[in-house]
Protein backbone atom coordinates (compact mmCIF):
# COMPACT_ATOMS: atom_id res chain seq x y z
CA UNK A 1 0.00 0.00 0.00
CA UNK A 2 2.77 2.22 1.01
CA UNK A 3 4.88 1.77 -1.98
CA UNK A 4 1.38 2.40 -4.19
CA UNK A 5 1.38 5.38 -2.40
CA UNK A 6 5.00 6.62 -3.39
CA UNK A 7 4.76 5.58 -6.98
CA UNK A 8 1.69 7.52 -7.33
CA UNK A 9 3.17 10.63 -5.81
CA UNK A 10 6.32 10.18 -7.95
CA UNK A 11 3.78 10.20 -11.28
CA UNK A 12 2.05 13.15 -10.10
CA UNK A 13 5.07 15.01 -9.83
CA UNK A 14 6.06 13.83 -13.18
CA UNK A 15 2.49 14.78 -14.47
CA UNK A 16 2.67 18.39 -12.84
CA UNK A 17 5.99 19.11 -14.61
CA UNK A 18 4.68 17.91 -17.98
CA UNK A 19 1.74 20.29 -17.97
CA UNK A 20 4.04 23.38 -16.82
CA UNK A 21 5.94 22.75 -19.53
CA UNK A 22 3.08 22.08 -22.04
CA UNK A 23 1.48 25.48 -20.10
CA UNK A 24 -1.51 23.51 -19.48
CA UNK A 25 -2.56 25.76 -16.29
CA UNK A 26 -5.88 24.21 -15.63
CA UNK A 27 -4.62 20.49 -15.70
CA UNK A 28 -1.64 21.64 -14.05
CA UNK A 29 -4.02 22.92 -10.75
CA UNK A 30 -5.81 19.40 -10.66
CA UNK A 31 -2.21 17.97 -8.97
CA UNK A 32 -1.76 21.13 -6.86
CA UNK A 33 -3.73 21.17 -3.39
CA UNK A 34 -5.83 24.70 -2.96
CA UNK A 35 -3.75 25.82 -0.46
CA UNK A 36 -0.35 25.16 -1.89
CA UNK A 37 3.15 26.95 -0.48
CA UNK A 38 5.68 27.72 -3.21
CA UNK A 39 8.73 29.51 -3.01
CA UNK A 40 11.70 30.06 -5.24
CA UNK A 41 15.32 30.48 -3.42
CA UNK A 42 15.28 33.22 -1.30
CA UNK A 43 12.21 34.81 -2.88
CA UNK A 44 9.08 35.73 -1.14
CA UNK A 45 6.74 32.79 -0.95
CA UNK A 46 3.02 32.67 -2.68
CA UNK A 47 0.61 30.82 -1.86
CA UNK A 48 -2.63 29.34 -3.49
CA UNK A 49 -2.65 26.88 -6.63
CA UNK A 50 -3.59 30.33 -8.89
CA UNK A 51 -0.63 32.55 -7.34
CA UNK A 52 1.37 29.78 -8.53
CA UNK A 53 -0.45 29.63 -11.91
CA UNK A 54 -0.22 32.94 -12.16
CA UNK A 55 3.70 33.26 -10.84
CA UNK A 56 5.01 30.59 -13.61
CA UNK A 57 2.76 32.60 -16.00
CA UNK A 58 4.28 35.54 -15.32
CA UNK A 59 8.00 34.26 -15.26
CA UNK A 60 7.60 32.03 -19.02
CA UNK A 61 5.97 35.77 -20.63
CA UNK A 62 7.99 38.20 -18.99
CA UNK A 63 11.45 36.81 -18.10
CA UNK A 64 12.48 33.41 -19.70
CA UNK A 65 10.15 30.52 -21.07
CA UNK A 66 10.43 26.90 -19.87
CA UNK A 67 11.53 24.59 -22.84
CA UNK A 68 12.33 21.16 -20.49
CA UNK A 69 14.74 19.48 -18.31
CA UNK A 70 16.89 16.60 -17.69
CA UNK A 71 16.55 14.98 -14.53
CA UNK A 72 19.84 14.01 -12.29
CA UNK A 73 18.57 12.38 -9.60
CA UNK A 74 15.25 12.04 -7.33
CA UNK A 75 14.86 10.86 -3.89
CA UNK A 76 12.00 9.74 -2.53
CA UNK A 77 9.70 8.66 0.59
CA UNK A 78 6.18 9.25 1.68
CA UNK A 79 5.40 12.87 1.00
CA UNK A 80 8.55 13.66 -0.38
CA UNK A 81 9.97 14.03 -3.83
CA UNK A 82 12.97 15.25 -4.57
CA UNK A 83 14.54 16.57 -8.43
CA UNK A 84 18.28 17.36 -8.76
CA UNK A 85 17.25 18.74 -12.70
CA UNK A 86 18.78 21.01 -15.18
CA UNK A 87 16.15 22.96 -16.21
CA UNK A 88 15.97 24.34 -20.00
CA UNK A 89 15.02 27.98 -20.81
CA UNK A 90 14.93 30.70 -23.67
CA UNK A 91 14.72 34.14 -22.52
CA UNK A 92 12.29 36.27 -24.12
CA UNK A 93 14.39 39.38 -23.99
CA UNK A 94 16.85 37.84 -26.07
CA UNK A 95 16.32 34.61 -26.76
CA UNK A 96 19.59 33.21 -25.20
CA UNK A 97 19.22 29.49 -24.09
CA UNK A 98 20.25 28.61 -20.82
CA UNK A 99 20.57 25.67 -18.63
CA UNK A 100 20.23 26.13 -15.46
CA UNK A 101 20.88 23.86 -11.74
CA UNK A 102 18.05 23.36 -9.74
CA UNK A 103 16.91 21.16 -7.35
CA UNK A 104 13.23 21.19 -6.85
CA UNK A 105 11.35 19.78 -3.29
CA UNK A 106 7.66 18.17 -3.43
CA UNK A 107 5.77 17.99 -0.22
CA UNK A 108 2.53 16.19 -1.18
CA UNK A 109 -0.66 15.15 0.54
CA UNK A 110 -1.76 12.12 -1.79
CA UNK A 111 -1.13 12.60 -4.96
CA UNK A 112 -1.57 17.02 -4.78
CA UNK A 113 1.56 18.84 -4.17
CA UNK A 114 1.21 21.11 -0.87
CA UNK A 115 4.81 22.58 -0.96
CA UNK A 116 6.66 23.71 -3.86
CA UNK A 117 10.17 24.36 -3.19
CA UNK A 118 12.73 25.50 -5.70
CA UNK A 119 16.59 26.13 -5.29
CA UNK A 120 17.95 27.33 -8.44
CA UNK A 121 21.13 29.03 -9.55
CA UNK A 122 19.58 32.09 -11.15
CA UNK A 123 23.14 33.78 -11.97
CA UNK A 124 22.74 32.51 -15.82
CA UNK A 125 19.27 34.91 -16.08
CA UNK A 126 21.20 37.97 -15.26
CA UNK A 127 24.74 37.08 -16.85
CA UNK A 128 23.99 39.49 -19.78
CA UNK A 129 23.33 42.38 -18.10
CA UNK A 130 26.18 41.50 -15.77
CA UNK A 131 28.45 41.35 -18.99
CA UNK A 132 27.04 44.63 -20.17
CA UNK A 133 27.78 46.91 -17.27
CA UNK A 134 30.11 49.58 -18.12
CA UNK A 135 33.20 49.71 -17.09
CA UNK A 136 34.38 52.94 -15.55
CA UNK A 137 37.24 54.95 -14.21
CA UNK A 138 37.41 56.93 -10.80
CA UNK A 139 39.74 59.96 -10.58
CA UNK A 140 42.89 57.68 -10.03
CA UNK A 141 42.13 56.11 -13.12
CA UNK A 142 41.67 52.90 -11.50
CA UNK A 143 38.95 50.73 -13.66
CA UNK A 144 35.35 49.54 -11.54
CA UNK A 145 31.93 48.12 -12.70
CA UNK A 146 28.90 49.80 -11.86
CA UNK A 147 25.14 49.44 -12.60
CA UNK A 148 24.83 52.63 -11.51
CA UNK A 149 25.99 55.81 -12.88
CA UNK A 150 27.11 58.35 -10.18
CA UNK A 151 26.26 62.00 -11.68
CA UNK A 152 27.25 65.47 -9.83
Amino acid sequence: MLEQLVAQQLDAVVNLSGFVLKEDWEQAKQYLTDDVYYKVGSSEPVYGKQAVVNYLSSLFTTTAKFTGHSVRKIWQEPGIVVVEMDAKYVTVQDKRHLTIACCDIYRLRGTQVSEWRVYVDLLPFYENIIQQQQVQTNGNQNQYSSTVALSR
